[in-house]
């Protein structure tokens, strides 16, 4: 989508794009038929729709590998934006607001007198739990403990301050394991919104 016929997710500063494929190709054989006016206002409009379902179609492929709710990761995808500069482009935003473990990925482990020897495991992925480091030495070098259903640790050596102990975010989940679903669900429904745009807009004489 960005880029002409290219998507792009925005998460990080990081950019996710599509290669769009046989869709490409399609939108190349249609350009040869239509007027530019014509062909820039069936672009605008499937990709006004692909961007609207973006939200259905991440999820759906991010919840194939990851442990994530469905509203939380629909939160984190913000409206469509697009543009006629240089041809139709549609640019997805990605908010990067990581899920703190245990409220939003299910943690066990790392509780009582012994937590800074038992191991905090959470249920991130679906392939199986993942153990968190014995010391999270980005947050200060040290051991995680669970608290009230939450993952914590300490700042320094003192008993306060403490801080909540965050796992993924969503702008990483299509970037990573779920790409291939994500690129796999957009392509599909860009083209099936495609082929009936056409029909629709210039099969009726419209």
């Amino acid at each position: 989508m960005a880029g002409h016929y290219t998507g792009s997710f925005v998460g990080g500063g990081a950019y996710f794009r599509v290669d769009m494929g046989d869709v490409a190709r399609l939108i190349e054989d249609l350009r040869g038929i239509l007027t530019r006016e014509q062909f820039e206002r069936l672009l605008y409009r499937t990709f006004n729709e692909v961007g609207r379902k973006s939200k259905t179609l991440i999820s759906r492929a991010v919840r194939q590998d990851y442990v994530a709710q469905d509203g939380w990761i629909r939160a984190q995808i913000m409206r469509p934006q697009l543009s006629m500069g240089g041809g139709v482009q549609c640019r997805i935003p990605l908010k990067g607001t990581k899920g703190v473990i245990g409220p939003r990925f299910p943690a066990s482990g790392g509780s009582g007198r012994r937590y800074g020897r038992a191991r905090i495991s959470a249920s991130i992925v679906r392939s199986g739990r993942s153990r968190l480091p014995a010391v999270m030495r980005n947050q200060g070098g040290n051991p995680p403990f669970m608290s009230g259903g939450v993952a914590f640790t300490r700042r320094t050596e003192a008993r306060l301050p403490i801080v909540r102990v965050a796992g993924l975010g969503v702008p990483q989940m299509p970037l990573n394991r779920s790409e291939d679903e994500t690129v796999r669900l957009l392509l599909e429904y860009t083209g099936q919104r495609l082929e009936h745009n056409f029909m629709y807009m210039f099969g009726s004489g419209r």
